[in-house]
């Protein structure tokens, strides 16, 4: 809201001052075309203006989670700033190479802009908005890149030689078992809601979003005799939490007579973390992309039972 107060009240000062030079002829510089519309998958729009007395004055982003900083060049292509509050005065150009969207705002002509689109791999537009103008003047150009078409997986590639590996072991549950008989008493325990848990983390911003939000389905590594090995598992690549449930296991113990005992159930399991490396490519532009990451996995292997006498 502050931005457009800011806007609103920098065109009535422009308004003011054409309104105080009454003897003053300027040329109009305004163009026809004030709505733009380009392919994420790569485009580019020339915008060609009356004449040439104007500068781009300011640039505002509606996407209120895009912090990236713009990056402004003269026109002998020497950086005068980054910031996310762009403008030009001039010939240069304004480029953004973001993760997810990048295109570049070019003025090389006195009465041309050329916007030219990368890709937006959003899942959304992006949309911006230029206000180019001079002391007399101004007018607002609309902006907005199409997402688009989803990388698609080439392959993905794991660290199986070097890797982190642990066996670890925790409770799944517990209770107090009373016996007040003269024979030892049977018990059945069920051992429920056993899962292999999966992870996949990347500090690649663009990591889950270039393929897209389908259930994409790739390998994973698992754990034999200590080693990682590629045996045909596979599971979603996805920043979400993934279980596979195993089958609930029955146990029978007995409480002795005249006892009561402490019934603790442990699990134990294998955990490892490895590297990962996914090739994606554009099936359009055929540009390939290279996320990294880490892949975490926690394999139910054994489970006992713990009985300690309270009474």
């Amino acid at each position: 809201m502050k931005t457009i107060v800011n806007l609103t009240a920098y065109i009535l000062i422009l308004l003011g001052l054409y309104s105080c030079n009454d003897d003053v002829f300027v040329d109009d510089f305004r163009t026809s075309d004030t709505e733009f519309t380009l392919d994420g998958n790569g485009d580019e729009v020339t915008i060609r203006f009356a004449s040439s007395n104007w500068d781009l004055v300011w640039m505002y982003t509606y996407d209120s989670d895009f912090t990236h900083q713009y990056e402004v060049y003269d026109a002998d292509d020497n950086l005068i700033m980054r910031n996310q509050d762009a403008y030009l005065k001039g010939l240069g150009k304004i480029v953004c190479n973001e993760k997810l969207t990048d295109f570049i705002i070019q003025r090389s002509n006195p009465k041309e802009l050329k916007i030219t689109v990368g890709e937006n791999v959003r899942n959304d537009y992006f949309r911006f908005m230029l206000v180019v103008g001079n002391d007399y003047e101004s007018q607002e150009i609309y902006v907005e890149i199409s997402p688009s078409d989803r990388y698609v997986l080439d392959h993905i590639t794991y660290s199986l030689n070097a890797y982190r590996y642990e066996k670890r072991k925790g409770e799944r549950g517990s209770f107090v078992q009373p016996n007040l008989s003269d024979i030892p008493y049977p018990c059945l325990l069920s051992i429920q809601g056993i899962r292999h848990e999966v992870t996949f983390r990347s500090d690649t911003s663009e990591a889950f979003q270039l393929l897209g939000d389908g259930n994409l389905t790739v390998e994973i590594p698992s754990i034999e005799n200590g080693s990682l090995v590629m045996n045909g598992v596979q599971a979603q690549y996805t920043s979400m939490e993934q279980e596979f449930p195993f089958p609930d296991i029955y146990r029978d113990i007995f409480i002795p007579a005249n006892t009561t005992q402490h019934i603790t159930l442990m699990q134990e399991y294998e955990w490892f973390e490895t590297e990962y490396t996914l090739y994606a490519i554009h099936p359009k532009t055929k540009k390939q992309r290279v996320i990294t990451g880490m892949f975490q996995s926690t394999i139910p292997t054994d489970n006992y039972v713990k009985q300690e006498n309270i009474k």
